[in-house]
């Protein structure tokens, strides 16, 4: 379950997969804020503007075959101009309508108001599959949110599906642990397993998801050279894993991919990006960060990618879309460095190649 911000960089790196690859993924899309104009500091789009562009994208980029949640930060406030109805209701009538395989996520930092609509919309179009993700409270200056009753979650679980009217079996289930990077697993992962268990033992789910993230907020205190990031979301499903299977019960793997959990919301025109690549392996990130790009530009990139396929580390041109652009640039098979697009494309691509073979017992070359 890869928990995606579904921006382009990250649905063009899904488009590419095999049809085989995809059946593997139940990829959780975030809708994310309307697009603002920072000149004027005022959206650019209305929300039905937005959504139609969203599903649009989602048609060209996942399909119509396979089933792909869809989380929403949406308020009673966010309203639409094309005339009554909810915001919530439009969304997923429309990824319906189009033919989108959409199902929706039930989030517990989702309002009374959402989920009610959200259900009435799936009971109007005869739907009935559904995502309950319970999501931890982030944590506070870097300390992780307390380890909460596991009675907590099942109760807010047991209520959102008396409030859908649909049996276990139609629901997939994430328990969604936010950002674990500052976690000790040795004193979290038995409370993990202990979540998941009394989720196994609450109803006869479709699926549980064990989902977190691991990747830092942004690379700002990483100075240039190639550094090494602990994969934690790996670390904690790897340490978690054997003490859930001896509860008899098993969870399967969700991350963030390559990215924060939050979504960066701030004018772009404050952030001074460097040229990096971020390439996953088996236990870490390798990052290779050069300079600004404001004051450096993109053709550092180039050099990064130079930098990659000379190193032991690198998987091959042929491992995925992702190696073969990182080859293509660095021999000048293609035009130019690309932009932050890209480089969210081809590495999110490759990571998702990566997790791939580690769930389905491969090995990396």
């Amino acid at each position: 379950m890869p928990v995606l911000k579904w921006k382009l960089g990250e649905q063009t790196a899904i488009k590419p997969l095999s049809a085989m690859q995809k059946s593997q993924l139940l990829p959780v899309a975030e809708l994310q804020d309307r697009p603002v104009n920072w000149e004027t500091d005022e959206y650019s789009k209305s929300w039905d503007d937005h959504i139609d562009a969203v599903v649009k994208k989602t048609v060209t980029h996942w399909g119509k075959s396979l089933e792909i949640g869809f989380d929403q930060n949406l308020t009673s406030d966010d309203g639409l101009v094309s005339g009554p109805g909810t915001v919530w209701a439009y969304l997923f009538n429309q990824l319906w309508g189009a033919g989108v395989q959409a199902v929706p996520v039930l989030s517990s930092r989702a309002s009374a108001a959402g989920v009610a609509a959200i259900v009435a919309a799936s009971k109007s179009a005869g739907r009935t599959r559904y995502i309950l993700r319970y999501r931890l409270a982030p944590p506070v200056e870097d300390v992780p949110a307390p380890m909460i009753s596991p009675a907590e979650v099942t109760k807010w679980l047991k209520t959102v599906q008396k409030a859908t009217g649909v049996p276990a079996s139609e629901l997939d289930v994430a328990f969604d642990c936010g950002h674990v990077g500052q976690w000790d697993l040795t004193e979290r992962a038995p409370w993990v397993a202990d979540v998941i268990a009394a989720i196994n033992a609450a109803a006869s789910w479709r699926r549980i998801f064990l989902v977190s993230g691991g990747f830092p907020k942004n690379l700002a205190g990483v100075p240039k050279g190639t550094h090494q990031i602990l994969r934690h979301d790996w670390a904690l499903f790897r340490t978690a894993s054997p003490l859930i299977h001896s509860k008899g019960c098993e969870a399967r793997f969700g991350d963030y991919a390559i990215s924060h959990i939050d979504p960066f919301d701030a004018d772009p025109r404050l952030l001074k990006m460097s040229a990096n690549l971020r390439y996953t392996q088996a236990d870490q990130w390798f990052i290779l960060k050069a300079g600004s790009v404001q004051d450096k530009g993109f053709g550092q990139y180039r050099d990064l990618c130079k930098l990659l396929v000379g190193l032991p580390i690198y998987l091959g041109k042929k491992f995925s879309h992702g190696d073969k652009n990182y080859n293509d640039i660095a021999v000048g098979a293609v035009e130019g460095p690309g932009n932050a697009t890209h480089w969210r494309r081809d590495s999110t691509n490759h990571h998702v190649h990566v997790v791939l073979r580690q769930l389905t017992g491969g090995t990396l070359p």
